[in-house]
């Protein structure tokens, strides 16, 4: 902009002095013209024209001259105002001038350093950049290096499966025969009288190779009839100690060598195990037993009462129906569950003492994981605030454990105590909380 005013002013100067220039050759035109006016008038007029005519050219010239000196001296003045104007905008420029250069050098150095900055970044960025391209080389090599090896491994792993298969396929062959001539020794070995398999020896044979068992072993061979003698196989002993042989029990399909055989039998789910009711005689498969007490002839529930892990409690009525003086009472009993395992509770009354019993339905390993309080109590109360109260602290006892022994396992009381606890009941009832601990 300050540029632009003094080259405005420049141009406006340089008008007004052509101006001047035009008028002043004006002036000295028009006094050539007068002078020659004034020749032609001397010779073709008179002296008296003549000199009128002069001295009116001479006032118009007199006043041309005062009207164009006004406007000269205007111009002048015009001229000197846009001098002074002039100096005044070239010194304001010059000012400007100075703080632009001085703005301009404060923006050069912001950019200067701007530049390194940039610069320092780009050089960190190529930096990083070199050293992604030589990552992603090395990556690229290791690639590279990994499909040759994955190649060179898949043909491998082929020829590794082909050899798997073929291993596979000739360990199914030898096991199928080991199996064929197994089941093959197993029928020879086999008692024809009894139909099991001998797991202990000695095996009597008789003259014409035929086998029988010790238990089995009679007079005569129960295969030909001859006399059997006391001929012995050591040939099938042998064969019965590494062979593998089914578990005894009906629903169990497993089979074990004789080394873990009867540790297995010990703890089969499919055990025979008798009915914890002391008036049952039946006596069931383990994995049966709750199908058994859910025909309710010797059980109060036909499904198990869930025992929750945040209780860890439960509750159960009993109530004596026959004369106190009665020396054997028997009652039903009450199943629970609780983590999966299940448990039945009974008491009963024999030769004037009651029994109570917590039976688990499983061995006397995983019974002594869990703890158990049982208590007596009148029936209207609980065991906090019951008046009388007897408890029983300990582990439940095994299903496996021999039913007469059961009831000598848990809390016994006497005809004295049990009044204690029937002398609010009307009815001769009587209750047993108890609250389950796991170890």
């Amino acid at each position: 902009q300050a540029y632009n005013c003094l080259i405005h002013f420049y141009k406006r100067k340089m008008s007004l002095k052509r101006s001047v220039d035009a008028m002043e050759s004006n002036i000295k035109e028009d006094e050539l013209k007068n002078k020659k006016n004034c020749t032609d008038l001397h010779i073709d007029v008179d002296e008296n024209e003549i000199e009128n005519k002069a001295s009116d050219l001479e006032i118009k010239s007199k006043e041309t001259s005062k009207t164009y000196e006004e406007k000269i001296r205007c111009l002048k003045l015009e001229i000197e105002s846009g001098n002074n104007n002039f100096e005044e905008l070239d010194d304001a420029n010059k000012k400007a001038l100075t703080e632009l250069n001085v703005v301009i050098e404060e923006n050069k150095k912001q950019h200067e350093a701007q530049i390194e900055v940039l610069k320092a970044q780009h050089a960190e960025e190529m930096e990083e950049c070199i050293k992604k391209v030589k990552d992603w080389k090395m990556m690229a090599t290791k690639i590279s290096f990994q499909e040759e090896n994955e190649k060179k491994h898949g043909e491998e792993k082929k020829c590794l499966q082909l050899q798997i298969e073929a291993m596979r396929t000739k360990m199914k062959e030898v096991k199928d025969e080991n199996k064929y001539l197994l089941d093959q020794m197993k029928e020879k070995i086999e008692c024809p009288v009894c139909m099991e398999i001998p797991r202990s020896g000695p095996v009597y044979v008789c003259p014409n190779g035929h086998f029988v068992c010790k238990k089995c072993k009679s007079g005569s061979c129960p295969t030909c009839r001859v006399a059997m003698g006391d001929g012995k196989s050591l040939l099938a002993v042998l064969v019965i100690e590494n062979i593998d042989h089914k578990c005894k029990f009906v629903y169990c399909e497993e089979v074990f060598g004789l080394d873990k055989l009867e540790d297995h039998e010990k703890q089969c789910k499919h055990r025979i195990v008798s009915c914890p009711q002391v008036s049952c005689r039946e006596e069931v498969p383990l994995s049966k037993l709750l199908d058994h007490l859910g025909n309710q002839t010797c059980t109060n529930d036909a499904v198990p009462q869930v025992i929750d892990n945040t209780s860890k409690s439960g509750q159960v009525l009993f109530i004596i129906i026959s004369d106190l003086a009665v020396k054997d009472i028997t009652w039903k009993m009450y199943t629970f569950s609780y983590q999966d395992k299940s448990f039945a509770i009974f008491p009963t009354k024999s030769d004037n003492l009651y029994y109570f019993t917590m039976v688990m339905f499983d061995s006397d390993e995983v019974c002594s994981k869990y703890n158990i309080e049982m208590e007596v109590h009148d029936w209207q109360s609980t065991s906090k605030d019951s008046e009388v109260s007897f408890k029983f602290c300990g582990s439940p006892c095994s299903i496996d454990e021999d039913k007469k022994e059961l009831k000598y396992l848990g809390l016994t009381l006497n005809n004295r105590s049990m009044e204690k606890i029937l002398k609010k009941s009307k009815d001769n009832s009587f209750s047993v909380s108890f609250s389950f601990f796991q170890k």
